[in-house]
Formats: C-alpha cells, sequence, structure tokens
C-alpha cells in the first residue's frame, strides 16, 4: 500500500519522522518529489495556536529557496520537518489565490496606475472594499452605471 496520501505525509513533517523519506520505493519517491510545493503549503496552513509559527517558518526555511532546492527534495522534506514543533497539526489547503488580472477593475486600476506591477493592483484592489472602489470610480468621473459594470 502507499505511504503518499496527505495525511501519512503531513504526520511525518510533522512528528519529524526522519525515516519516512527513505522508506518510499523509487516511484513513491519520484512523485512525493513531484508533489513538494503542495506539501509546502500544507504545512503552511496550521490550524490552531502555531498558525502564525508554521508560516512564517515554512517562509524563512523553505519558501525562501526553493527554486535553488527544488533538485535537493529529500532536504525540502528535512527543512519542512525542522520547522515542525513535533507534534500532530491540523493543516488546511489553502488553494492559491486566483489571479484577477482578466477582471474589468484590474485592468482599469492597471491602465489609470501604470506605476503598479500586477501584485500591485491585486494587492491594492484587495486593500480596498467594493465601497472604496465605487468612491475611487466616481472621483475619475464614472457613472453608477460605469462603475457598477466595473466591479461585477
Amino acid at each position: 500500500m502507499s505511504k503518499l496520501n496527505i495525511k501519512s505525509e503531513m504526520c511525518a513533517i510533522d512528528t519529524r519522522d526522519r525515516g519516512w523519506y527513505d522508506s518510499l520505493t523509487d516511484e513513491e519517491t519520484v512523485k512525493y518529489n513531484k508533489n513538494m510545493w503542495t506539501q509546502q503549503r500544507f504545512i503552511s496552513s496550521c490550524k490552531g495556536p502555531f498558525a502564525e509559527h508554521y508560516l512564517e517558518w515554512t517562509n524563512e526555511l523553505v519558501n525562501v529557496h526553493f527554486n535553488t532546492l527544488r533538485h535537493h527534495p529529500k532536504l525540502q522534506f528535512q527543512l519542512l520537518q525542522a520547522l515542525s514543533l513535533g507534534s500532530s497539526q491540523y493543516h488546511e489547503w489553502i488553494s492559491p489565490g486566483k489571479k484577477g488580472t482578466d477582471t474589468k477593475i484590474f485592468r482599469f486600476i492597471k491602465e489609470n496606475y501604470p506605476n503598479l506591477n500586477d501584485d500591485e493592483v491585486e494587492l491594492f484592489i484587495g486593500m480596498h472594499s467594493k465601497d472604496d472602489l465605487r468612491e475611487l470610480l466616481g472621483d475619475f468621473g464614472l457613472s453608477k452605471k460605469e462603475t457598477t459594470a466595473l466591479l461585477k
């Protein structure tokens, strides 16, 4: 039976099971190595009092050199274990944010603030409520109908 399921993978990381990675078959190792980004995504989202710890230390230990270390999956696995607190935690999947670059409001902000890159436009939109954006669009002289169309 394959050891590759998210529950056993997270348990091996959380409990710092040092022999788990080496116990994988060659096929399992190849499959697991392809999903290292997924492991990082899962481990960074912990529910409970240690949520901040897992998020910060995943970024500090694993994420910062992820592309450089992608050819060393066992080391990445060990880094994930290093940030663990030694006991099983509940890790919830948080899907990657959907880029809103195809929305009308995104294109409008990008056109009117050309000095902002795509990430900054996303951040700008995310930091403002719909009412704030309506007010901003009104300041640009757009009608309520045009504003509503952009915010759909």
